[in-house]
């Protein structure tokens, strides 16, 4: 049986792993790392998923013995990175894939803390995992073989949608869009509760009414991916969304500040390469 070893289980790492052992359980054999996150993972041994089997451990002594995993999946915050493949060294072989998804960490850093000739991925899912409903974007070096990127792409796939990247550089505008975009819907919904408020509408009201809409909006994009068109079907000519729109676009306010916010995002993920 193969294993899959994740290191650092806490809110993005367990959700993965919740969507990993549920899509994928027959055939793997699941280890999680991470001195936190116990008690949090305490249910994912009791799901009934026939055929899976799944190893907490706190401690890198802990690990079951001569552990060759996989895949090594590298969930800990970005600093960390470099200090867990070097403590992992035992665990990491030739035909190892090591996957980061902490922002910011290059390939060329990780592979110089490897002692392999492991294979390196580079993946930033968004929030969406904790739902099942993550889109995640992915990297791989050119050493990568054929089934190691299919196996990574099947972990990520089963917690959302997984799109490859033709160049690393790219996963900056990745982690700009979809890693920071959740909370640039969280705001714009913030600020409909806020206006509906200060128009008179109840706050329960109000949030109940900004809230409901940006779910169904959600649902509308997933079986017709084509916003420009969703958009044209729900604005009648002069009707009272025109004139919503008309306020919310004009003068290219909105474009200049989505870009302003994607540049500013990118920028960051830059700054911490």
């Amino acid at each position: 049986m193969d294993s899959i070893l994740l290191v650092g289980a806490g809110r993005m790492g367990g959700a993965m792993l919740r969507g990993w052992i549920s899509a994928m359980g027959s055939g793997y054999h699941f280890v999680a790392l991470d001195p936190h996150a116990g008690p949090s993972l305490a249910d994912i041994g009791n799901e009934p998923v026939p055929g899976s089997r799944f190893t907490y451990v706190a401690q890198i002594k802990d690990l079951p013995p001569n552990l060759h995993p996989k895949v090594v999946v590298l969930a800990t915050k970005p600093q960390q990175v470099n200090q867990a493949i070097t403590d992992l060294g035992d665990c990491i072989v030739s035909d190892t894939v090591v996957v980061s998804v902490a922002a910011g960490v290059s390939t060329q850093s990780i592979s110089g803390a490897a002692f392999t000739d492991a294979a390196i991925v580079r993946v930033m899912p968004n929030i969406g995992a904790l739902v099942g409903s993550a889109v995640s974007a992915g990297f791989a070096l050119p050493e990568t073989l054929p089934h190691q990127k299919a196996l990574v792409e099947e972990l990520f796939a089963s917690v959302g949608q997984m799109i490859w990247l033709d160049r690393e550089e790219d996963m900056h505008l990745a982690t700009a869009v979809s890693g920071s975009g959740p909370a640039y819907y969280f705001a714009f919904c913030e600020a409909m509760i806020a206006a509906a408020e200060t128009e008179g509408l109840p706050s329960d009201i109000a949030r109940a009414l900004a809230i409901g809409t940006v779910t169904s909006a959600g649902q509308l994009l997933t079986r017709k991916p084509d916003p420009t068109h969703l958009r044209e079907t729900v604005t009648s000519p002069n009707g009272t969304t025109a004139a919503g729109l008309g306020a919310l676009l004009s003068n290219g306010e909105l474009k200049r500040l989505s870009h302003d916010a994607v540049r500013a995002a990118a920028m960051r993920s830059r700054e911490l390469s």
